[in-house]
């Protein structure tokens, strides 16, 4: 088999090769053409021997799906029942862009989408008329290629065409990878669009944690927050204020300039923060209006929120199932305790982060 080398070497000259490219797709061949990140190789998604085809000269799994490729966001809305607004979010700033989304089509499967910037990629797309499932073009276990004369290397003779433009894909990196399950997400891979970039756009950045007098609970919650966000971002705490997280805490009932307990003090100490520098704060009706997620620190907290600020409570939740219990008074394993309740709460709400 001859693989054809399509060139569009101008404006002028795009219908053709577009049009031959795209009767290939159609008839069952497999075109190599490229995106802003690298090379791919797609097939028609609706013809079961053309992806066994691409699977097998992949060396991958007949059951090992491969991502659509589509011309335009608002594809994506007939292919998946629903879109999470989180996922909503991503395809309005990074679509067209460097960014695969998986979203649930059932309980049992998922889709992966893209749509490239690259403006002869969809072009094609969009001259195919057919789902376009792709992945890079290279051998399991390679680089991909990031122009026509590499793809040409490797799969000359094993694919039938070649779409370009001329010269390499500008990013030559594969796209940043975001599973949904539910609301819930999850970067798969990195790519330019990057892990912070991801948090940024979908987690709201400014967090307060609300208790009775700001000198226990709520500055422990502040605290363990911050140190177990830097973790999971594997970021210094100090460049969390960079990115834009403004992490902080207050009291109902709290006066000004109170230190945080000894005993708070010194569980926080153990799990490798600090709150030396914490001072008190009541609760404000600027901190309620200028946090994105407002956490009570147990049931009477968030009453006392929703009877003061009824216009906030789609931003307040409990942190907890059931809140977390009242170590004022108690010993140091008392602190320990409510430091864990804290801890556990704040994993399950990183989770999503």
């Amino acid at each position: 088999m001859e693989t054809l080398l399509l060139t569009l070497e101008t404006e002028a000259s795009r219908k053709e090769p577009l049009q031959r490219a795209a009767e290939i797709i159609r008839e069952g061949g497999i075109v190599a053409f490229p995106t802003e990140t690298v090379y791919g190789l797609g097939v028609n998604a609706q013809d079961p021997e053309a992806m066994k085809r691409l699977s097998q000269l992949k060396g991958r799994s007949e059951n090992q799906p491969f991502t659509l490729h589509l011309p335009d966001p608002e594809s994506a809305a007939a292919l998946v029942p629903r879109v999470p607004p989180q996922a909503q979010k991503i395809m309005e700033r990074y679509w067209p862009g460097p960014l695969t989304l998986i979203l649930e089509v059932s309980e049992q499967e998922s889709v992966g989408l893209r749509v490239p910037s690259h403006d002869v990629c969809r072009d094609f797309l969009r001259e195919a008329g057919v789902p376009v499932a792709a992945s890079s073009a290279n051998k399991h276990g390679d680089d991909p290629a990031n122009d026509a004369e590499t793809v040409l290397d490797i799969f000359e003779g094993e694919i039938d065409a070649i779409l370009t433009a001329g010269g390499p894909t500008v990013l030559q990196q594969a796209s940043t990878i975001v599973r949904f399950e539910g609301d819930q997400y999850r970067i798969i891979r990195e790519g330019i669009i990057t892990l912070e970039m991801i948090h940024r756009l979908l987690t709201g950045k400014n967090i307060l944690f609300v208790c009775t007098g700001n000198s226990c609970r709520s500055p422990m919650a502040e605290s363990l927050f911050r140190h177990n966000l830097s973790l999971k971002l594997d970021l210094p705490p100090e460049e969390l204020e960079e990115l834009g997280y403004v992490i902080h805490s207050a009291g109902v009932f709290a006066g000004w300039g109170n230190q945080a307990s000894e005993h708070a003090q010194t569980i926080v100490e153990e799990k490798g923060a600090q709150l030396s520098s914490h001072r008190s704060r009541p609760l404000t009706e600027n901190l309620i209006d200028e946090a994105d997620k407002i956490y009570a620190l147990s049931e009477s907290h968030y009453q006392l929120i929703k009877e003061a600020f009824p216009q906030s409570m789609d931003k307040v939740s409990l942190l907890g199932q059931t809140g977390i219990s009242d170590p004022i008074g108690g010993s140091l394993a008392t602190y320990r305790e409510c430091a864990g309740e804290i801890e556990e709460a704040i994993q399950r709400i990183l989770k999503g982060f």
